[in-house]
Parts: structure tokens; sequence; C-alpha cells
């Protein structure tokens, strides 16, 4: 027992160095350029790069073999498919019933578009940034500690617990339980392939199935609702798939 609490309380020092670490250069950032707004989503990306870089240089001055002990192995182009298609029909299902149901903005939370003028410092930030540093953070370094005295299951609920944690800061219970959801198809997919690259690129089309109701809002209500359960059904199926996936 006291491995196991030991492996949590690890866990939640990293989860809180990401939280600080991030925090402290964004806000230095933010002091530099006066209070700007415009670049936030830029100015977020950034941070989380530096800090991973930061993680990377402790690592290596312990010695640790980083490429064998986090997963960064190349797997087959088919043990990417059903990842990304559970992430991405799970975002548009979530997405599309926040669009949907009258729901109050305080509830749902997350980065407004026009705090970012820049569409590239913009798809930077969302689409490399964030997957590749919150992966390595909340599936590689995380999930490879617990897992040394926790088993899967249990393993894959805390890295989605910590995982939306820190989207907590962006503020919203919806979205709170929406990176949770998230959290633990990722988890689960690097916990089944044994390797981050999956988890990244689930994160990447998970970020892009946000963007479904840019397509759907057109669509009558009733359709809009058929489409989010097709889209369940879908995430459902590709779940119970990874979850069946044997070595």
């Amino acid at each position: 027992m006291k491995k196991k609490l030991k492996c949590i309380g690890g866990s939640l020092l990293i989860t809180l160095s990401f939280v600080f670490g991030v925090g402290v250069i964004s806000s230095v950032a933010m002091i530099l350029m006066k209070g700007n707004t415009e670049h936030v989503a830029l100015i977020s990306g950034t941070a989380q790069l530096l800090y991973l870089l930061f993680v990377i240089l402790i690592l290596k001055i312990k010695q640790v073999d980083i490429q064998n002990t986090y997963g960064l192995k190349l797997v087959p182009f088919k043990d990417y498919l059903l990842p990304v298609a559970a992430a991405f029909c799970f975002s548009a299902l979530s997405n599309i019933l926040q669009n949907a149901v009258p729901i109050l903005k305080e509830l749902t939370g997350g980065m407004s578009d026009d705090m970012e003028k820049s569409a590239a410092a913009f798809v930077f930030s969302i689409f490399v940034a964030a997957p590749l540093v919150e992966e390595s953070v909340f599936r590689a370094l995380i999930m490879t500690k617990l897992r040394k005295e926790i088993p899967a299951a249990a393993s894959i609920m805390i890295s989605a617990f910590l995982f939306a944690f820190i989207h907590s800061m962006a503020g919203g219970v919806i979205l709170v339980v929406h990176a949770f959801f998230g959290g633990v198809i990722f988890a689960l997919v690097y916990e089944k392939t044994r390797s981050l690259f999956p988890a990244i690129a689930a994160h990447i089309f998970g970020n892009i199935g946000g963007y479904v109701p840019s397509v759907t809002n057109s669509l009558p209500a009733v359709l809009q609702y058929v489409t989010a359960v097709g889209f369940l059904v879908a995430a459902i199926f590709f779940c119970r798939a990874i979850y069946l996936k044997t070595e």
C-alpha cells in the first residue's frame, strides 16, 4: 500500500509541477507582453514545450533511458486507426451536444478563439504543443510511474483524473468532464499500444473533433441529436475494440 500511495503522490507532484511550471512561464511572458491577451494560445503552447524540454533535460541528467522507459517506439499504421477514430468520435459527440443543448458558457469554459489572432499560432498550440506535451506528461511520465505499482484500470482512471484537473484551470465543469473521458481514451491507448505516438495522434484527432459542430450546427436540432447518437455508438465501438486489443 505504501508503494502505491507513493506512486500516486509522485503522479500528483508531476501534475503540480506541470501546472506551476507552465503557469510561471506563461505569467512571465504575459508580463513581458504587457498583458496582451491576443496571443494566449501561442504563449500557452510555448510554455508547455519549454516545460517538456526542462523535464527531458532532468531525465537526461539522471541518465534515464527515455526511449524505452516512456514508450517512444514506432508502431504499425494500423495501431493508430482505432485510437484516432475513438478520440474523434467522442470529441465530436461531446461538442455536438454542447452546441445543441442550451448550456451556460460558464459551465463549458475553454479558451475563446479570439484570444489568438494568428491562425498558425493557434494551430501550433492546439494541434501540436498541447497533444505532444500533455501526452508526454500524463501518459508517458504519469502512467509509467503508476503502472509500476498500480493495476491498469486504476492507473488509467488516475491519469485521466489528473488530466481533467489541469483543464479545470480553464474553468467549466463540462470542459473538465470532457477532458476526463478524453483522458481515459488516451490512457487506454497508451496502455494497449505501449507507445506514446498513438496517444498523441488520438489527442490531435480529439481536438479536431471539437470542430465538427461547425458543420452540424446548420442541421435541424433533431438531426444534430441523431448525429450525436451515431458518434456515441461509434465511440463505444472503437473504445471497446481498443480495450479488447491484445499485445
